[in-house]
């Protein structure tokens, strides 16, 4: 039995009335919900044809004839216009109840997907996007040494200490001094490590990190120290009887 275009849209905006669709119902549900009517409902599409009037009585023999035939099939008569319509319905009751209520559950069934589909939209939309983990960029640092000005008095020495920290890079040590005093006008500066300073207190050999020598006036300058503590030394030992005043500026920097 073939089903008429006309026949599955009423079907279809019943079942709408009973089972109102939800936001988002768009033009691909509606076909594949139309089909779904087509394959599974074709006697309840017969009884709207019927209903509808899409038979007539043969006035001449009376049998039924669909409303498209111009001659009765029986007695071949023609069929006029005016025959009586069959609007008698020849489902029984029971059978229609039972048609309603599959449509309805096939129109709740339906809904419930279309409403899973959206709220499963909208959680997908809600999760929030994938931010990538950037490793926070170093930055430079400074920190001053001295105070500027020192008097070292004779046959004495006068130190400045400082820290370089762990997980540092480029680390750099620079300054300049002056000295006056004296016949010579001359001081000597060291950076020591922890182990050099305890030998130098002790008048013991020790390992410097910049040594200037005798000198009236010098650049400081010492890169790549390691982690650790250290001392500025402004050295004037040599003279028994002279101090020394020293101008000296010194810079820790370093990247972290």
């Amino acid at each position: 039995m073939r089903v008429g275009r006309k026949s599955v849209v009423r079907v279809e905006q019943l079942l709408t009335l009973a089972v109102p669709l939800p936001k988002g119902y768009c033009t691909p549900t509606k076909v594949q919900f139309r089909k779904l009517l087509m394959l599974s409902c074709v006697p309840v599409c017969k009884f709207f044809q019927i209903a509808r009037g899409d038979s007539v009585i043969c006035q001449k023999c009376q049998s039924e004839q669909p409303d498209s035939s111009k001659f009765c099939s029986q007695c071949a008569a023609p069929l006029s216009n005016s025959g009586q319509k069959v609007v008698k319905s020849k489902i029984p009751n029971w059978l229609v109840v039972v048609l309603v209520l599959g449509l309805l559950f096939i129109g709740a069934s339906v809904r419930s997907l279309m409403q899973d589909n959206e709220r499963l939209r909208a959680n997908q939309r809600r999760i929030p996007p994938v931010v990538t983990y950037q490793a926070p960029q170093p930055q430079p640092h400074s920190v001053s040494l001295t105070n500027g000005a020192a008097t070292i008095s004779a046959a004495a020495s006068t130190w400045y200490k400082f820290s370089v920290p762990e997980n540092v890079s480029q680390v750099a040590v620079n300054g300049h001094f002056t000295a006056t005093g004296g016949t010579g006008n001359d001081i000597e500066c060291y950076i020591l490590d922890e182990d050099g300073f305890v030998n130098f207190k002790n008048d013991h050999p020790s390992r410097t990190y910049y040594n200037s020598g005798k000198v009236t006036q010098a650049k400081i300058g010492v890169v790549n120290l390691p982690p650790g503590t250290y001392y500025i030394m402004l050295d004037n030992r040599f003279s028994l009887f002279t101090p020394k005043a020293v101008q000296v500026e010194a810079t820790l920097s370093y990247m972290q």
